[in-house]
């Protein structure tokens, strides 16, 4: 079963990684500066291994206890089989500020963080824990009431409380689209997106150089409009059950 399911997901991931480099080199982009994160949410480490196996590095959570889990059972597996799978977490689901504990200092990139008290709380505990946090600020372009996030009017006060904050880095940003019948009605999101990246850059440095944005369904238009980083779930791991 396991071979024939690392054939699958090897099939898929190269799949996506080809049209990845297509779709970088129509919109005159360098393939290597987009990065794919498996978004693994309700699949277990053995997913995550085999897909390892087949070259995937960065893998997504969305769920802090799930998280833990996964990171338990890696840490459980003998050290020539953690040699064998360098694995890169990234939290990119809604963060708890009382959660905020339990992964500064475990994840390589906190996607979502989406409002003041989350930085002030994720710089707190960095300073705790004596380490960087790199994180990427979560903006609603679309302004749905339904998805967190900071407006465009909210995003330079914002950056600014990240700069003034220590042990945290401010890589870029990362927005979620609303889910349109056509995916092509994304793109003006991503777009805005885009712009307000360039626009503080020149605030933050040259570090500030990573969009988070596109998923399996809209993620050829968030590379359209300069996405590095795009979630992709789905499409590598099949449809998920839900818990």
């Amino acid at each position: 079963m396991s071979l024939e399911r690392k054939n699958e997901l090897s099939t898929n991931i190269q799949e996506i990684r080809k049209e990845i480099d297509q779709l970088a080199l129509a919109a005159n982009r360098n393939p290597q500066d987009i990065s794919l994160i498996c978004v693994s949410k309700n699949y277990g480490l053995e997913d995550i291994l085999l897909a390892n196996e087949i070259g995937a590095t960065e893998f997504g959570e969305n769920r802090v206890q799930e998280l833990q889990e996964k990171q338990i059972a890696y840490a459980g597996l003998t050290d020539e089989e953690q040699k064998q799978h360098q694995i890169n977490w990234h939290f990119i689901g809604t963060l708890q500020r009382n959660k905020v504990k339990d992964i500064v200092g475990k994840v390589k990139l906190i996607h979502s963080v989406h409002s003041t008290k989350l930085i002030k709380q994720i710089s707190r505990v960095s300073v705790r824990f004596n380490v960087s946090s790199e994180i990427l600020l979560q903006v609603n372009v679309a302004h749905e009431l339904s998805k967190q996030g900071f407006y465009e009017d909210q995003l330079e006060p914002a950056i600014n409380l990240v700069l003034n904050s220590p042990n945290l880095c401010l890589r870029g940003l990362m927005t979620m689209a609303p889910y349109f019948s056509d995916p092509a009605d994304a793109e003006p999101i991503f777009a805005e997106t885009k712009k307000l990246l360039t626009k503080y850059q020149p605030l933050v440095g040259p570090l500030f150089d990573q969009l988070s944005m596109g998923m399996s369904n809209d993620y050829q238009y968030a590379i359209a409009q300069g996405a590095t980083l795009i979630r992709i779930g789905t499409r590598i791991f099949g449809v998920r059950e839900y818990n």
